[in-house]
């Protein structure tokens, strides 16, 4: 039982120094800063396909509704 007490202790002096880290980061004011932060992330490799996919969406979006128009005339 005093191993298990000690495997604890352990944790939580691990966990408690752990939670005391940096400071927690500063919150982006523009979209401009948050895009850029993103793309400095772990995920900047994912922001361009996910851009131009918005792109594409919009894209047939848009054609969508000129269909749309034409065929109401």
């Amino acid at each position: 039982m005093p191993r298990y007490s000690a495997i604890f202790i352990v944790l939580m002096v691990g966990a408690g120094v752990v939670g005391c880290g940096s400071e927690p980061p500063e919150e982006r004011s523009t979209e401009a800063e948050r895009q850029q932060a993103l793309r400095d992330s772990a995920f900047g490799s994912l922001v361009e396909p996910m851009d131009r996919a918005a792109e594409v969406q919009q894209l047939q979006l848009d054609r969508k509704r000129e269909i749309d128009e034409a065929l109401d005339q």
